[in-house]
């Protein structure tokens, strides 16, 4: 009997280490494994950082939508050069720089426009901003083209007012001076 009391004791030491042993195998890593656990542990906590601050910095979830409600408008009014043949009916284009608002001369075009465009009811009266890089290329210092047959044609001083009919030139007036004076003295 005492036999089989050592033999059992043989067998569950060798079961047991058996077992450590595997224990042991599934547990240990390699370094590059160690190396690519870290580095996705590292990586989610910087994305989940960069998450809180955008909230943070948003006022709510990133997700969140608040444009539902905004009604997209569209504005007709502003045009570029290469349109301004386009159009049909009897209108009015005026070129200028938009963004030269610091002068006394803008204020004063501004204005005219201003009175011209309430005393028509805004409707064919168009605006061209000589700023914008589309229409950089119509823009001369030198002598306008004042009897532009196309868009191609057209070189433009700031401001310049030009009344179209069905596409055709009718009047062509270039100068601050003289634009302002046709802008007052056609009120109707």
């Amino acid at each position: 009997m005492a036999k089989n009391k050592n033999v059992r004791i043989v067998n569950r030491k060798k079961n047991t280490k058996r077992k450590s042993y595997a224990d042991e195998k599934k547990l240990s890593f390699t370094p590059e494994v160690k190396t690519v656990i870290w580095t996705c542990l590292v990586v989610a906590i910087v994305l989940g950082v960069f998450y809180l601050i955008t909230i943070k910095a948003t006022g709510g979830t990133i997700f969140k939508n608040d444009k539902e409600d905004e009604k997209v408008e569209f504005q007709y009014s502003e045009i570029l050069v290469g349109r301004s043949f386009d159009l049909e009916g009897d209108y009015y284009v005026i070129y200028y720089d938009m963004s030269d608002t610091e002068s006394d001369e803008y204020e004063n075009l501004n204005n005219a426009i201003s009175e011209f465009e309430g005393a028509r009811g805004g409707s064919n009266f168009y605006k061209c901003d000589l700023s914008n890089a589309f229409n950089k290329p119509f823009v001369t210092t030198n002598e306008p083209n004042t009897n532009p047959i196309s868009a191609e044609d057209m070189l433009l001083t700031n401001p310049t007012l030009i009344r179209f009919s069905d596409g055709k030139v009718l009047e062509y007036i270039y100068g601050f001076e003289d634009v302002e004076n046709y802008l007052t003295s056609n009120n109707m």
